[in-house]
């Protein structure tokens, strides 16, 4: 029986790589669920873009991060495995290397939990009585407003407040005590930083909203809600590119 010569396609994908390899590129190659090799190049002695040759003709960008403290690529784990390691020993098979390299791994994102039901309607008071009582969902609301809420992204957000009997002369701090009821998520955290801000790091040059995403390992319309935080100092432009403030 003749040997199996068809060529593996994660080989074929390092293979016919380009000349020059930086960490958006290769992240338009991850898997879904992937983890990430993270490779750090120590004492460079500054921060701007560092070209590492390999030991062939190609070059890998290696781009400074302050929260790793060294200049980082990041490669998805099934290139850097991909013909018993031939990237892997590309980078890191050489006699001498200009400075210490340091490999880790950075798991995959955890999934969001689903959520386990919506809210659709909040229950409204019964501001005529002095025992105030609370007129629950599906219930007919006899004096104060009921409000809507629907669910966005598996959590309950404060939607359009409707009311539903406007003649019932309401006190208007019903509206205040449900919307203060409904507490605003934080913002997610990225090595214990504000996720803005770790955003910030890698925009220098400008990178697309998607592959910004992919290095962070976040989700795209996480990653948006950062961008549009009052502290961002980042910005989205035009064609999806995210860059630093002016």
């Amino acid at each position: 029986m003749k040997p199996n010569t068809t060529p593996c396609p994660s080989l074929t994908t390092v293979l016919t790589l380009p000349g020059r390899v930086d960490s958006a590129l290769l992240a338009k190659h991850r898997r879904a669920d992937e983890p990430l090799i993270v490779v750090k190049l120590v004492g460079v002695g500054n921060t701007a873009p560092y070209d590492f040759h390999d030991k062939g003709t190609r070059s890998y960008i290696f781009r400074f991060e302050s929260l790793l403290e060294g200049h980082i690529l990041r490669v998805p784990l099934h290139l850097w495995q991909a013909g018993k390691g031939r990237l892997a020993h590309d980078l890191m098979d050489q006699r001498r290397l200009p400075h210490a390299l340091v490999v880790t791994l950075d798991p995959p994102p955890a999934a969001k939990p689903t959520p386990l039901m919506n809210v659709t309607e909040m229950g409204a008071t019964d501001t005529r009585t002095d025992t105030r009582n609370v007129v629950g969902p599906g219930a007919e609301p006899t004096v104060a407003p009921s409000y809507a809420l629907r669910a966005t992204e598996g959590r309950p957000a404060l939607g359009d407040l409707v009311a539903s009997d406007e003649a019932a002369g309401a006190d208007a701090s019903t509206v205040n005590v449900a919307a203060t009821n409904v507490q605003a998520e934080a913002p997610p955290l990225i090595g214990g930083r504000p996720l803005h801000e770790a955003a910030y790091d890698l925009v220098e040059p400008p990178k697309r909203l998607k592959a910004l995403a992919a290095l962070l390992g976040v989700a795209e319309a996480a990653l948006r809600e950062a961008i549009a935080h009052a502290d961002s100092r980042i910005e989205l432009a035009n064609a999806g590119w995210v860059r630093r403030k002016a």
